[in-house]
């Protein structure tokens, strides 16, 4: 008899409007791919499942991709679904900041639904287990739920030790409770071809731009006086790059709905002879080209977290000029070693920001020294949390032959 190959069932894969959650999802399948490769794989898009599927199976064609019955006030019977979870040996819960209730507003109706694959696994009696994600609050009454549903969990990671140190102070005790990078770490997907006609577009050379990453009021989490306050030290930064190196700024998104404030707030009131050395990304991109281009640049200046993490798996220096309510996720800066490079936008002026960039610039080997050790970490914990992951999965598979 054939012997049943060995099932995950891996939550979520996010949005198509950021190349952080885009990216998320094939840097886990990389991981999986490598240190399990006997799994077979089915991934739950949460949104637009069609053009997940279509994306991920261009670059992993092993996987399988269902649409998730648990969205926003959406609540559908799925077949696929149910027979998805009933094979699947271990439900894995991928890279994010998803299972946290009064982050920013008491959502239920968001958090929840993002929540139950966990749930419904507990209740099942299936091994599950959440790979890497920062855990910002759990608001009464949340905390009566997932206290125990962690702690039930096979294992849990999480990618900063300040989401660590949280889950320990409410007694959440898995078997496992440990630092692990975020999956998009694994991400090294590539698109040279047009990442090549976008160097020779934009007149970049190889090491001789630095990219610039803005997040603004627009996604709702700061108000306009603190875009405009973050906005003029970023300008700062890049009229004095400009001026002493003479390199190149390339402005470009992270997310999509961040292009036309980058516009508005960062190149047009730049002066015409700074702005000749500045190049704005007037086009969302994939994180195939995006990961192509950061192998190429001197170094990644982003608020936004996964242009870090991209940055760093491709090999490049990166400075992150934070602000307090994008969360704990910036403080893997610290757990790689790379706190030199993590900055308060609100509470610290642009100088310090601009002299950790140019001291990159001026030792530049140095520099990439850094990212070298951060990464070792990386690729070490990778291993390690994978190998628990493997472990898990076998007990699985014991436990069901046995039966």
């Amino acid at each position: 008899m054939k012997a049943v190959a060995c099932s995950i069932l891996v939550f979520f894969s996010w949005s198509h409007s950021n190349i952080g959650d885009i990216g998320i999802t094939p840097g886990l399948l990389r991981l999986l791919e490598r240190h399990v490769p006997e799994a077979e794989v089915t991934i739950v898009a949460n949104t637009r499942a069609d053009a997940t599927r279509e994306y991920l199976q261009e670059r992993f064609p092993r996987c399988k991709v269902i649409a998730s019955p648990f969205r926003v006030h959406v609540l559908e019977n799925s077949p696929e679904f149910q027979e998805a979870f009933d094979r699947a040996d271990l439900i894995l819960y991928n890279s994010g900041t998803t299972l946290s209730y009064g982050r920013w507003e008491r959502n239920w109706d968001r958090t929840m639904p993002l929540a139950m694959p966990l749930f419904m696994a507990r209740e099942a009696g299936k091994p599950y287990g959440i790979y890497c994600q920062s855990f910002e609050r759990f608001a009464w009454p949340s905390d009566v739920l997932f206290r125990p549903l962690l702690s039930d969990a096979a294992f849990v990671f999480c990618r900063d030790t300040n989401s660590l140190d949280y889950l320990k102070s409410l007694n959440v005790e898995p078997p496992v409770l440990e630092f692990g990078p975020d999956a998009t770490f694994a991400f090294d997907l590539r698109d040279e071809e047009r990442a090549a006609a976008f160097m020779e577009r934009y007149r970049l050379k190889p090491r001789g731009f630095i990219t610039l990453t803005i997040r603004t009021s627009v996604q709702k989490f700061i108000d306009k006086e603190r875009e405009e306050a973050h906005a003029a030290k970023l300008r700062e930064l890049v009229n004095r790059w400009v001026k002493e190196t003479g390199l190149v700024v390339l402005i470009c998104p992270e997310v999509r709905h961040e292009i036309e404030p980058a516009r508005r707030l960062i190149y047009e009131p730049l002066a015409p002879e700074i702005r000749r050395n500045v190049r704005l990304k007037e086009e969302f991109w994939l994180p195939d080209e995006a990961f192509s281009v950061y192998r190429q640049a001197r170094c990644i200046v982003s608020m936004e977290m996964h242009s870090i993490i991209l940055g760093l798996a491709a090999g490049t220096p990166t400075i992150h000029p934070r602000f307090v309510e994008a969360g704990r996720k910036a403080w893997m800066m610290r757990d790689l070693g790379l706190e030199e490079w993590l900055f308060d936008l609100d509470e610290q002026p642009a100088d310090p920001i601009i002299e950790a960039l140019l001291d990159v610039h001026n030792d530049y080997d140095a520099a990439l020294g850094k990212v070298e050790s951060a990464m070792n970490l990386v690729h070490k914990r990778q291993a390690e949390t994978m190998a628990i992951v493997k472990k898990t999965l076998a007990e699985a598979e014991a436990d069901r032959s046995g039966k």
